[in-house]
């Protein structure tokens, strides 16, 4: 074969110009970042377009000498690669220039070129990964949705079944006041007779519950009435009293005399309160000093307000943001429906709930409501 005229080599040179041109667009067009080394790990290319995932200019990588120190340590075995020829799919995390993390899907090829003995190509996974957690999100919520469907129809069925036995403890209990204050001396069963009230009003204070909860599940409407706020919640103080006693609570009222009245429902607010009251009681039974709650009401402007304090390990800046999120629960067994529960009865009353943290001491749960509520 003759050697090449000079019009021969210009047009071999520019064809190889052309190649490596088109290769270097290629490369930095490109999403994923390309990388060959040698056998010990050190660059012998860099691809152009690093900066998208990495953040770092391909100075910057040149410097850094080896490829372990972009990707980590122990990425996989020569051995392995020299069997196999390719690796594919090795998942790796790391951390960009700016500190952001990074999800990586990365390839390996074994080959020769450019003194290189070891072919990187590294995707970007990280919004795929988001996408996929997401969705992994969002097919438990509606599992957990279907599940509560079903127990929804369940509670409604055994609220049937509960609320006959609580009305016949609600007869008895005013039969045996009948009986009692048909006595000639009143004085002498005082103390029976405040037992058989106590049975009556909360037999029927349980099937109002029982009751609302049904009404709930299938989706009723409210039934608004002029309320006294402060009676609302003493009457939910005497449902949990003996949950107080029995978890070693102090419990402490401050009510505010002659609030104004306001519109709503009565055993829906009666679920919200009763709701702060068992988690503040849950919030202090790790707490191993003193286990107060503090139950407040005030009047703000034109709302009424009743808060709920504990004494417990308080609430974390983390957690703050999802505390009325469905879902969210920081109990072992919780279903995370109490609080965002609350918070859809709170602002059906047009009304709004908030937490406050006391730095880790305890945590606040205040509920303000309209004192003129449209509903």
């Amino acid at each position: 074969m003759g050697e090449l005229t000079n019009g021969g080599r210009e047009r071999a040179y520019r064809a190889l110009h052309d190649s490596e041109e088109l290769h270097r667009v290629t490369l930095s067009s490109i999403s994923d970042a390309v990388f060959l080394t040698d056998d010990d790990g050190q660059f012998t290319f860099i691809c152009p377009n690093v900066d998208v995932i990495f953040g770092y200019v391909p100075d910057e990588v040149q410097a850094m000498v080896r490829i372990s120190r972009l990707l980590g340590e122990n990425l996989f075995d020569r051995s392995e690669l020299t069997a196999r020829k390719e690796i594919r799919n090795i998942e790796r995390d790391v951390v960009s220039k700016s500190g952001e993390h990074r999800s990586l899907l990365i390839h390996l090829k074994e080959v020769s070129i450019r003194g290189g003995t070891v072919l990187y190509s590294c995707r970007d996974v990280t919004d795929r990964r988001h996408a996929e957690e997401e969705l992994r999100t969002v097919r438990q919520e509606l599992a957990h949705a279907s599940r509560l469907a079903l127990l929804g129809e369940l509670m409604a069925s055994i609220g049937h079944e509960i609320n006959q036995p609580l009305s016949a403890i609600r007869s008895n209990a005013s039969a045996g006041l009948l009986l009692l204050n048909r006595e000639t001396r009143p004085d002498e069963h005082a103390e029976l007779r405040e037992i058989f009230g106590d049975i009556h009003d909360q037999s029927r204070l349980a099937g109002d519950v029982i009751e609302r909860m049904r009404a709930l599940a299938a989706k009723q409407s409210l039934a608004p009435q002029p309320l006294d706020l402060n009676e609302v919640t003493h009457d939910i103080l005497r449902l949990v009293a003996g949950d107080v006693r029995r978890r070693r609570v102090t419990l402490r009222s401050e009510f505010l005399p002659s609030l104004p009245a306001i519109t709503g429902d009565r055993v829906c607010l009666q679920q919200v309160v009763l709701n702060l009251l068992l988690n503040a009681m849950d919030a202090m039974d790790q707490v191993t000093g003193e286990r107060r709650l503090v139950v407040r009401t005030h009047r703000l402007e034109d709302t009424v307000e009743v808060s709920v304090s504990d004494t417990g390990r308080g609430i974390t800046a983390e957690r703050m943001p999802k505390l009325f999120d469905p879902f969210f629960t920081t109990k072992e067994r919780g279903l995370g429906l109490g609080l965002a529960i609350a918070r859809s009865l709170v602002e059906a009353h047009g009304g709004r709930i908030w937490a406050e943290d006391h730095d880790g001491h305890g945590a606040t749960f205040h509920v303000a409501l309209p004192v003129t509520a449209t509903m």
